[in-house]
């Protein structure tokens, strides 16, 4: 196999590795690379010298690299490219601090994109959805696409951490704690929805079903009916069972 060392070079290849892990013992990586270089000796040797029941490289790979042949690939191929090109520079773990600094955006441009967004709301002209693709989309004049982020995200962080976005929810609040979130007046009125279950949330299935739920707005009795396919003909026939059904409840 070519990801694992020769047994007559092992002893060479471990050799040369504590030496070249010396020479970086005070970097900040090196018990990171100390871990992987270990688990990939530790499966050689026991691969070569302890393997008395013949054990599947495949059964290493899992007892060492909990499974992940793809982890254990990358650090092989390393591990052996550097031992051959006497160089274990590959072993070391990059920066991850951003070198471009063209997505850091002012103050200024977050505090504009905040003020459109509130003076947007307000006027009932949409959300950060909506605004995020207008101005990408360069219908708004008086902010600049160059200065803006590309991330949707970032829009809705900068928004969420607005003083006037936690004052809008606050205000939200206090408005559901006032009126009754249902205020029909006659029962039998029903919302109706479709759901679906798969055999990973659903064991006791080995196929996905479906179910069309119903539940009336003030008495908040329910019924559920199982498909196994959603379609126009299962539809009608859960809404024929729901009337079936509440009408028999007196709803």
């Amino acid at each position: 196999m070519k990801y694992i060392v020769p047994k007559n070079d092992l002893a060479d290849l471990k050799a040369k590795l504590q030496s070249w892990m010396t020479t970086i013992y005070h970097e900040k990586y090196y018990h990171k690379v100390k871990k992987w270089v270990s688990k990939y000796l530790n499966l050689c040797t026991n691969l070569y010298m302890n393997n008395t029941d013949n054990i599947s490289v495949n059964k290493l790979i899992k007892k060492y690299f909990r499974g992940s042949k793809m982890t254990f690939y990358i650090w092989a191929k390393k591990i052996i490219n550097g031992y051959y090109q006497d160089n274990f520079y590959e072993l070391q773990f990059k920066s991850t601090t951003p070198k471009n600094i063209k997505y850091q955006f002012s103050l200024e441009t977050r505090k504009q994109i905040c003020d459109y967004y509130f003076d947007y709301k307000f006027v009932g002209a949409g959300g950060v959805l909506s605004l995020y693709h207008n101005i990408h989309q360069k219908n708004v004049h008086d902010i600049d696409t160059n200065n803006v982020p590309k991330s949707i995200n970032t829009f809705y962080r900068w928004i969420k951490q607005d003083k006037r976005y936690g004052e809008i929810k606050t205000q939200m609040k206090k408005a559901k704690r006032h009126f009754k979130r249902y205020e029909v007046s006659d029962i039998g009125l029903l919302q109706m929805d479709a759901k679906v279950f798969t055999d990973k949330n659903f064991p006791i299935a080995k196929h996905r079903l479906y179910v069309y739920d119903f539940i009336d707005e003030i008495t908040r009795i329910a019924f559920g009916y199982v498909y196994d396919s959603l379609g126009t003909n299962n539809a009608i026939n859960a809404m024929q069972r729901a009337m079936k059904d509440f009408g028999e409840l007196g709803t």
